[in-house]
């Protein structure tokens, strides 16, 4: 007797390729095996490959490293996301990628930098990231909290 709808395994997330500056709770890598079986699917790759709710942008950034489709769209509305990937997409990405190396991370200096009023795109870039890797579960909504302790005790 064979079973009409076989159990699929789980994706272990771990045996994704992390190509996301972002840690995400509720994030799509768990969708890549079946991206990839889909767009690998078709006759020849499609024209647009279309992301709305782009968060972490695995999903973009797999079709986009494995040229699964010819062009790719990547929309977010939430401003702070969208600020980390016009960022990262435009000729301001080293400015981003120094202020990651180079920031001497600290909980006063996390607070520092997040009360700064009215950033610019690239501050605001980085203040997301920064608050994408502080903040508990790194949660980015209203409320969420900055990490006191650390995973195992281990500081922020």
């Amino acid at each position: 007797m064979t079973n009409a709808n076989p159990i699929e395994r789980v994706t272990n997330v771990s045996s994704v390729p992390q190509r996301s500056p972002f840690r995400y709770p509720g994030g799509k890598t768990w969708l890549i095996p079946q991206i990839r079986k889909w767009m690998k699917s078709k006759i020849a790759p499609p024209a647009l490959f279309f992301e709305p709710f782009l968060g972490g942008g695995i999903v973009s950034l797999t079709v986009g490293f494995e040229s699964l489709a010819k062009q790719i769209e990547m929309v977010e509305l939430d401003d702070e996301v969208a600020a980390v990937w016009d960022t990262v997409l435009s000729n301001h990405a080293s400015i981003l990628a120094k202020r990651i190396l180079s920031f001497d991370l600290s909980i006063e200096a996390v607070n520092r930098e997040l009360a700064i009023l009215q950033p610019d795109k690239t501050q605001l870039a980085f203040n997301t990231i920064l608050k994408n890797r502080t903040f508990h579960g790194g949660i980015l909504a209203p409320g969420a909290g900055l990490l006191k302790h650390g995973e195992n005790g281990n500081g922020i």
